[in-house]
């Protein structure tokens, strides 16, 4: 009788979690291919300063974090792909109203990694599964290569559901997290990482960062097409400040619900140059191939008004001559891209950058040389996935 009673007891302690792996299961079988597209979007940060440690992983912090509800609906057999933009800035290295926090004169090393967690605050341990592996950045102090801002870009973040046991989280409870931390030997308590930018008066602008997921579910590759072009709009940009588009892809059709994952580089030489180049770039969905803004037009036809990833960027140093910056997003057509008499208006998904001379000025020839092996590559999932 006792050994009768454990064994109910056992069974009902188990029946929930099989119920839940069961009905997990049973949410994709059998059911049409599907994709959903998601991100965190406008002001993804949650904090707006890192404290550096002398020891790597001593403060670890989420700095964004996508939630139940944004992240799409998980079940066995979903795949995840997930990217994320962060943009940090180093504090002043001389005493003015700028700093946060006291001046510092090393570069401090940060390490970011993205995770599956079971909670917006849990960084590392059983409570997480990591889904790409860390990124690393030193974000250089030393003149005349003061980098001050580094973005760390997460491109091919991946998971497949299958074991839901194995996770960290109920399927229906999971959060994808960006944590970072920071660290130098010579580092002393108080000493700070903004995350976003500074300005001079101290405030710290931020809106430079998002996650991105497209989960897809009993999808195969011909399920959806993918776009791409390598070639510049323009091959020299003046270092003057204004926004420039260098690369440009046009799409014909977007239609109602279809959605788009995006991923876009730059390669960009200053090595001629005599001085640093500040250095930054976003990704619109545009009218037209020199659109430096989103119209309208645009900001009626797709969600978040077509902005597909965030501006954000760097110095690009002489040590360094060639910079790359990736970026990465997603956008969900709202309405079906037709004119007035409901014809179709071809979109375009525009690299927008800002070139702009540090500490020297330029001169009136100075040009900043765009090379090869960049580009955009665009996934389109048709609206007949976005169920």
């Amino acid at each position: 009788m006792i050994a009768a009673r454990a064994l109910l007891k056992a069974f009902a302690a188990a029946a929930p979690l099989a119920l839940a792996i069961a009905a997990a299961a049973g949410a994709g079988a059998g059911d049409p291919p599907q994709v959903r597209v998601a991100t965190t979007g406008n002001n993804s940060e949650l904090v707006k300063t890192l404290p550096i440690t002398r020891r790597a992983g001593v403060e670890k912090r989420v700095v964004m974090s996508m939630k139940p509800g944004t992240l799409p609906d998980l079940a066995v057999g979903d795949r995840l792909r997930v990217t994320a933009e962060l943009q940090v800035t180093n504090n002043c290295n001389f005493r003015s109203p700028r700093c946060v926090g006291p001046v510092y004169h090393y570069a401090p090393m940060i390490t970011a990694g993205l995770v599956l967690a079971r909670d917006p605050t849990t960084t590392s341990g059983a409570g997480t599964l990591a889904l790409a592996k860390p990124q690393r950045e030193t974000c250089t102090q030393r003149r005349p290569d003061y980098e001050h801002h580094c973005v760390l870009t997460f491109t091919g973040g991946e998971l497949t559901v299958r074991d839901p046991r194995r996770l960290p989280c109920p399927l229906e409870r999971c959060h994808i997290n960006v944590v970072a931390d920071v660290h130098h030997p010579r580092a002393h308590r108080g000493d700070l990482l903004m995350v976003g930018g500074q300005r001079p008066d101290g405030t710290i602008p931020q809106d430079r960062g998002r996650i991105n997921v497209v989960r897809l579910r009993g999808t195969t590759a011909t399920d959806y097409e993918r776009s791409s072009i390598a070639e510049p709009l323009r091959r020299r940009v003046e270092p003057d400040v204004k926004r420039r588009v260098v690369y440009s892809l046009r799409l014909d059709g977007l239609v109602e619900g279809e959605q788009l994952d995006v991923h876009a580089s730059t390669r960009v030489d200053i090595s001629h140059l005599r001085y640093a180049v500040r250095s930054s770039a976003r990704v619109i969905l545009a009218e037209a191939p020199k659109d430096v803004r989103q119209s309208d037009f645009v900001k009626a036809h797709a969600n978040y008004r077509g902005e597909i990833s965030e501006n954000n960027g760097s110095n690009c140093t002489q040590d360094e001559g060639t910079c790359v910056a990736h970026k990465v997003g997603v956008v969900e057509m709202r309405r079906s891209a037709l004119d007035a008499g409901g014809r179709p208006v071809p979109l375009y998904i525009n690299v927008v950058t800002v070139f702009g001379p540090k500490v020297r000025e330029a001169r009136g020839g100075d040009r900043v040389l765009v090379r090869r092996r960049a580009g955009i590559d665009v996934t389109r999932f048709p609206a007949e996935l976005n169920r």
